[in-house]
């Protein structure tokens, strides 16, 4: 599968969002964009793609979807929700603070992971050679292990430790995947410290924004809820959003429409959704709400590059502290055996 970094994405989303902006036909910005020099592979291939598919009679964001497999169901389905409600340069303006704020967190946590990591490197070499040194002395006869043997033992810990991690960051990135549309693995990620505050208010932002922008278009209020749901990436959302679709068309309001899956929402969002109702300004509530959760999402992912590295180093100083305990009971069983003779 294709991958393109977060900082290449923030620059494909705000390079489509300005175009879309100036209120250039699509077409027209997908050429000037593959004329620029400089271009990687992958963003040429997603312009070519995308240009491709519109010459096709596609919709925009089908066009997104069908240029790359670097281009997720969830980008795809932002696009089209903000191109079916008119705003589609709303909608590439998401993407690309979404992709700034990912890039801003992925840098903070891994120059915050630099010097644990630097720490740990050292500290497992260096505590293996004073363990292997103390058991050289042993002149009972017994050969004790050699310091190539004990290297090559531990480095195989260490590539296991590698591979372990690997696959733990490949199953996370499937739950992340799976949890766009199971409610179940959604709520189960949402209750994992930092990373969760982050996941819920992100969905919320997307939410609010979508549905915002249908209803500003003139879209039914069923269609903007389920809309929003979909565009949301939560599976909670989607979920919600299509239950609430389905009553409102049987005539329920809005309110109560929310109120049936009241745990995928927070209680203010539907305590104020409610009033906004009643009042006639559910448009201004969901700007109000939009820009809340925008700064939400900003502050909890803040958080996480902030704590990631701090529990990381507490790990692994906890580590280095196993591997200098063992090489000082090392040691001390070396005195030992010195004072009762038994080398």
């Amino acid at each position: 599968m294709a991958r393109l970094s977060a900082k290449a994405k923030q620059r494909l989303y705000s390079n489509l969002e300005k175009y879309a902006r100036s209120g250039m036909g699509m077409g027209k910005a997908l050429e000037s964009l593959l004329g620029q020099p400089r271009l990687t592979s992958s963003e040429r291939g997603i312009y070519q793609g995308m240009l491709d598919s519109l010459e096709r009679g596609r919709s925009i964001g089908e066009a997104l979807g069908d240029s790359s497999d670097a281009i997720t169901p969830l980008e795809s389905e932002v696009v089209s929700a903000a191109e079916s409600g008119g705003r589609l340069e709303r909608g590439f303006a998401h993407l690309a603070e979404y992709f700034l704020r990912s890039l801003v967190t992925r840098r903070r946590i891994l120059k915050g992971l630099t010097y644990p990591l630097v720490l740990l490197h050292l500290a497992i070499p260096v505590s293996t050679l004073a363990v292997t040194a103390t058991r050289q002395f042993a002149f009972d006869g017994n050969e004790a292990p050699g310091f190539t043997a004990a290297f090559i033992d531990t480095g195989k810990w260490v590539l296991l430790g590698y591979l372990v991690a690997i696959l733990l960051v490949l199953w996370c990135l499937f739950l992340f995947r799976l949890a766009r549309r199971s409610a179940g693995v959604d709520r189960g990620l949402n209750l994992v410290p930092l990373l969760g505050s982050a996941r819920r208010w992100v969905a919320m932002e997307r939410f609010t924004q979508v549905f915002e922008i249908f209803l500003l278009s003139g879209r039914k209020i069923s269609d903007s809820l389920e809309g929003a749901g979909n565009a949301s990436g939560s599976g909670q959302l989607r979920a919600a959003g299509a239950k609430g679709a389905k009553r409102i068309q049987e005539g329920e309001t809005l309110s109560e429409a929310l109120y049936s899956s009241a745990s995928a929402y927070p209680a203010d969002f539907l305590k104020g959704m409610t009033v906004a109702e009643e009042s006639g300004q559910l448009d201004r509530e969901l700007e109000e709400w939009s820009r809340f959760y925008s700064e939400s999402a900003r502050e909890a992912m803040e958080q996480v590059a902030e704590w990631t590295p701090k529990l990381f180093y507490w790990a692994v100083l906890v580590f280095v502290a196993f591997l200098v305990i063992r090489a000082a009971l090392s040691y001390r069983d070396l005195l030992m055996r010195l004072v009762e003779g038994d080398l």
